[in-house]
Order: structure tokens, then sequence, then C-alpha cells
């Protein structure tokens, strides 16, 4: 959000508000869908354990779709208020619905949609892992993976390959998966070369060291840093992988994780709508904390319509699941335990 606020919103000409000092870090916030790819590697790795083929596919669309129907609508109502509504027609706006857009060549309503579809082969790929009954062997297809990717690398950037692997993220995602393995098993020489190996691949493709790298962006960083924080990202990782499990409990970072997602989701354009409209006299570091406060509170409102959809989404997919005869009639439906808000996205 600060990366958005305070140093790419005046890229895109959204606001004119300048911050010398603070945008020469919060530039690097970009990095931040580095670490969010580390997370999801994890985090669905160990849903995709509990469940089968069909119980993991609902369960993402239930922890997905909720918030970001609400969320591009809002977006699409914020650009019309922003009198761009020549910019989004109807067909784009039920497309973006879908969360498929960018597979059928229609442009995101939001620019930071981009992420989920790097999210949806992920979830493509680990459903195919399971409908193969494969998961037991992930730690050696996450190997094969991490070499496709690095092949794919050097190739040009084409292909059908390329597409379901995406050897520019696939590095983040193998790692927070077998950073997950590790947590659950222990480590061993082949998880941290896997993990090393990624490491690598991350670099090369965030220092613009691989032929087809698509860079940071537009804009100058310092790579030292570069280097540093996803080193560092690696290395939390690793640290939260050795500790030892704990039951889960109920905290205040609990919330603020289900923040997260919306928050993501909706931030940029009702937030650049609201700096531009800020009046020109007001102190800028005034109107960025106004701004990020109505952000981070529509967040946290958009939870309770969320959970609403997502149990009514919830029982139209047990029912569909029922219906369909996919599981046993002697098993209960994988859906009873699968959590409406709970997942990371």
């Amino acid at each position: 959000m600060l990366f958005h606020y305070t140093f790419r919103a005046s890229l895109d000409h959204a606001w004119s508000g300048s911050f010398p000092v603070l945008s020469q870090i919060s530039k690097y916030g970009y990095l931040g869908v580095h670490l969010f790819f580390l997370l999801s590697g994890f985090v669905i790795l160990l849903t995709a354990s509990h469940k089968d083929a069909v119980g993991f596919c609902f369960a993402r669309m239930i922890r997905l779709y909720p918030a970001y129907w609400i969320c591009v609508t809002l977006s699409t109502l914020t650009i019309f208020l922003a009198h761009k509504s020549h910019s989004i027609t109807l067909p784009q706006y039920l497309t973006n619905l879908s969360l498929l857009q960018s597979f059928v060549g229609i442009r995101d309503i939001s620019g930071v949609y981009w992420t989920l579809a790097m999210e949806l082969k992920f979830y493509f790929l680990i459903f195919l892992i399971l409908l193969l009954r494969q998961i037991s062997r992930i730690r050696y297809w996450l190997g094969i993976w991490l070499v496709a990717s690095l092949v794919l690398s050097l190739q040009p950037p084409h292909g059908i390959a390329r597409f379901f692997l995406f050897p520019e993220w696939s590095s983040y995602f193998i790692a927070g998966a077998m950073f997950y393995l590790i947590h659950r098993e222990g480590p061993s020489a082949y998880k941290l070369a896997i993990i090393l190996g990624c490491y690598g691949l991350s670099l090369g493709y965030a220092l613009n060291l691989l032929p087809t790298a698509a860079g940071h962006g537009s804009f100058e960083v310092n790579f030292p840093v570069v280097i540093g924080a996803i080193g560092l990202f690696y290395l939390v990782f690793l640290a939260l992988a050795l500790k030892p499990r704990a039951e889960p409990h109920s905290n205040s970072f609990y919330r603020i994780g289900l923040l997260t997602y919306p928050l993501y989701l909706l931030h940029q354009d009702i937030g650049y709508l609201l700096l531009h409209l800020a009046p020109s006299g007001l102190n800028r570091f005034l109107v960025l904390s106004l701004v990020s406060a109505v952000a981070i509170g529509l967040a946290s409102l958009i939870l309770i319509p969320e959970r609403w959809i997502a149990r009514r989404l919830k029982a139209f997919l047990a029912r569909l699941q029922r219906s369909a005869a996919y599981a046993p009639a002697s098993r209960p439906a994988l859906l009873n335990s699968a959590p409406s808000t709970t997942e990371a996205p």
C-alpha cells in the first residue's frame, strides 16, 4: 500500500504528493509480491495435504471469490466515479468476476489482479498432483518443477510449458512449499538444495540476470538491497519452518491477517481516487494517513459481506459435490471442514 501511495502514485500520475525520503524505502514494496508467493507456497501445500482434488478446488474458491467479487465491484464503481467509465466494459467486468480474464486476453480491472493469475496456475498444478494421487511425492515434483523452470528461464519467453510453469515466479512457490515440508518433516540436504536453487532463480529474475527477466519495472533499485531483502524472506521462512509446531490460538494478528486479502485487492484504485481528490493544500502525510485509514477500514468492513457470501458459496458447492457424487456416500463431505475465511489467499 505504501509502495503504491508514496511511490507508484506519482509514476501513474494519480497524485502529486512527493515523499523524497520515504519513497526511497517504500519503492521496494514491490517485493511484497515475492513474499506473498513464498507464503502462498507454504500455506497452499499445508491446505492441500488434507484434501483431495475436488475438496482443494472448492476450498480455494470459497477463500478467493467472495472478497474478490466485492472488491472487483467496488473498484469498478471507483473507476466510474473517476470519470473513466469508457475504460471498462460490461463483458470486461463480468469476465473479471470469473478471475480468468488474463487467460482469455481481457485486461484486469485493477493492476494488482495479475498476481491472482499466478496463484491460479499454482493451484492448477497442485490440483493435478492431488488428482494423480502424487501428494506423497510432492518433494520430487517440486524438484522437477525447479529444474524445468531453470531450463525455461534460458529459453525464449513463449510456449505452453512456460505458460503453465511460469519460471519468473515459480521459485517462490516451490521454496514456500519446500519450507512447509521442512516444517512438517524436518530438514534434509535435498530440501535445502532445492531452496538454495530457488533463491538463485529468484535473484536471477529480480536482478535482470536472465535473458527473459521482466525485472522490477520502470524504476531504479539498489541491487544489494534486493539481494538482501529476498535473502531475508528466505531466512524468515527457514526460521518459521524449523520452529516447532504449536497449537493455533487466536491473537491480534489473526484479524490483521484476514484484512490483508481485501486490502490488497482494493487499496490501489480506491486509494488513487481519494489521493487525487484530496485538497492540494493539505499536508501530504495527513492525506496519506487518512487515505490509508480509509482503505484499511473499508477492507475491515468487507469481511462482513465476505463471510455471508462464503457461507452460501460453501453450501452451494457442498450440494454440488453431493449431487455429482464426487465423494463416496460413506464419507463426510470434504467441505465440512473447509474454512471459509481463515486460509491465506
